[in-house]
């Protein structure tokens, strides 16, 4: 009996304990947010009209106040040395990353991890007025707008400029950053690692994690640690805690089934299972003091977005195709009501889903599939048997008057490759073949070259294309979900949806871009975006329909972790008023 009222003394003891722990350091968290607001107040972000004018062609070039807060707040005595860099698509992070890099480029090692993709985007901004004239004149940079990517004098520009960032910045791509890591390569001392896109890092079983979280364990003292992401919880919650503890946390977060029984609480509704939030309280200490969020530029920066969801009847054709696709397991179940939205593979539902995209004639898939579908299989009025999207697609297009961006999660057959052969037959042309031109096309995928992909962003961005005489459509496969910022387009067609509204948001974020549309009419300031789902009478929820109903349930479990990373930034108060509009939900700081 003595030994049960010790433990049980014990136990409660140890409880007290933990609750006094967590909530002294909600205290500190919120006396240190307020410490940073007031010693660095002259950053705060006042609540003013702005036109489109005044924010997107400003007389001088400055630094955004974010840019310029962290630039002096990391590194100062009320920092530490690591930072995540919340920041929303539009907000100038890569700038924000170079401005602080610029800083320490002298007293460290800068050594810059991203995809392979966006290593031109990251020297493009060296070479902005973001780092000023540091690497290439103004001169020089006037002149690359007159040059096309593929002439001597453009290339030879490049060149100069490179060998300068190249003495003060080592870059790498995620994949040769995790080869060298491997071989013992990598070594952070005094070194500041920045790594861009951060999300594409994280996961608790992927080789790129483990290798990185490797190196930094190890790093020194001296060491500083920048990550960059708009979406740091890309699919689930458990990637902040393998993010937050790439920080090297004196106590690290739970991952795993640790953290799903710590954080997250599950219920079902109509036999879904969902989930919520829990112990916000003991999430939040983890978060002190190495959060930044910014939402981005006032609203007024960006064309107007008019979502459109557009349902897709499946003709008997194609829903004969769809059925046969099932398998007898997924057939019974019909309505895929026991999917675990935190417990999916990436093939879940993958024959089905290429299928509520186009089925082809001969009944086939992948390329015998693609074959089949030629001559009058691929007229207007034929290709609605095989895939109402593709019909309505093509029917939106005919009505609008400025650059269409398409995109597909699917590159080859079931996706963009089908897509392309049908606007070919109906008349259009692919610009790397036939140059610029009305009817032009272009496909951005990770077949093309880095110059090719060059010269079709700056034809397509040109400003004589706002009507697409030169490149009327941009179709876009994973390879350009990041660092791709296309301008004046008018609408975007996203062909299917995906497992979690994180991509979705970085594709409709290609064309929904800062002062992208500002030289534009103020009636032509806008996009319309389409998101297509298949659908039949017969299904109560077709695979394109659960998956978007899975998306959006993972989107509000997201948003209630995120509401907790804007409560802990850093810049809460910093930053509240472009955080936050009238009429919106406010944020409690701290």
């Amino acid at each position: 009996m003595i030994l049960k009222l010790c433990h049980y003394s014990y136990i409660f003891n140890k409880n007290i304990y933990l609750i006094q722990f967590f909530y002294s350091n909600i205290t500190y968290m919120k006396n240190n947010i307020n410490k940073i607001s007031d010693n660095f107040s002259k950053y705060k972000i006042k609540r003013k009209k702005e036109t489109m004018t005044e924010l997107c062609l400003p007389k001088k070039y400055t630094l955004q106040e974010q840019q310029k807060f962290l630039r002096d707040y990391f590194g100062s005595k009320y920092s530490k040395n690591g930072l995540l860099i919340y920041h929303k698509i539009g907000a100038g992070k890569t700038c924000t990353a170079v401005s602080i890099a610029e800083k320490f480029k002298t007293k460290m090692k800068i050594l810059v991890v991203l995809p392979a993709s966006l290593i031109g985007n990251f020297r493009d901004e060296l070479r902005s007025q973001c780092a000023d004239e540091n690497y290439i004149s103004q001169n020089n940079r006037d002149l690359l707008k007159t040059f096309k990517p593929r002439s001597k004098m453009f290339k030879k520009i490049i060149n100069e400029s490179n060998n300068k960032i190249n003495k003060f910045y080592t870059i790498y791509s995620y994949h040769k950053f995790s080869e060298l890591c491997e071989y013992n390569k990598i070594k952070l001392k005094n070194t500041l690692l920045i790594i861009d896109e951060v999300q594409n890092m994280v996961s608790d079983s992927g080789t790129f994690y483990n290798n990185l979280k490797d190196v930094v364990d190890k790093a020194d003292s001296k060491s500083k640690l920048i990550l960059l992401s708009a979406t740091p919880m890309f699919d689930k919650p458990v990637e902040l805690a393998l993010t937050m503890n790439l920080f090297r946390l004196n106590k690290e977060m739970p991952t795993g089934k640790e953290f799903s029984n710590m954080f997250l609480k599950p219920y079902k509704i109509n036999n879904e299972i969902h989930y919520k939030i829990k112990n916000i309280n003991k999430l939040k200490p983890y978060l002190n003091g190495f959060i930044s969020y910014y939402r981005g530029a006032s609203p007024k920066a960006f064309p107007k977005e008019n979502f459109n969801i557009v349902r897709c009847k499946m003709e008997h054709f194609q829903y004969k195709s769809y059925m046969t696709s099932l398998s007898t397991e997924e057939h019974m179940k019909h309505s895929f009501t026991d999917a675990d939205i935190l417990d999916l593979s990436t093939s879940f539902l993958l024959g089905p889903r290429l299928i509520s995209n186009i089925s082809f004639p001969n009944k086939s898939i992948g390329t015998t599939g693609l074959l089949s579908l030629k001559k009058n299989y691929l007229k207007t009025i034929n290709i609605k048997k095989y895939s109402k999207k593709f019909y309505k697609i093509y029917n939106k297009i005919n009505s609008s008057q400025g650059p269409i961006f398409i995109y597909s999660n699917f590159k080859d057959s079931g996706g963009i490759k089908s897509l392309v052969k049908f606007f070919e037959y109906n008349g259009y042309k692919n610009y790397k073949t036939y140059g610029e031109g009305k009817k032009r096309y272009a496909v951005w995928s990770g077949d093309e070259t880095t110059a090719t992909k060059d010269a079709i962003k700056f034809t397509f961005n040109q400003p004589d294309n706002y009507n697409g005489s030169k490149i009327k459509i941009l179709f876009g496969t994973p390879s350009i979900k990041e660092g791709v910022s296309l301008l004046r387009v008018e609408q975007v067609h996203i062909l299917e949806p995906y497992w979690n509204m994180s991509r979705i948001l970085q594709i409709i974020g290609r064309a929904i871009r800062f002062c992208s549309h500002k030289d534009l009419p103020t009636n032509k300031r806008f996009v319309d975006i389409f998101l297509y789902l298949a659908t039949h009478p017969d299904i109560k929820k077709t695979a394109d329909q659960k998956v978007w109903s899975m998306a959006k349930r993972k989107h509000v479990l997201i948003n209630q972790f995120e509401d907790v990373l804007k409560e802990s930034a850093i810049d809460c108060k910093i930053f509240y008023n472009r955080n936050v509009y009238p009429g919106e939900k406010p944020i409690k700081c701290g």
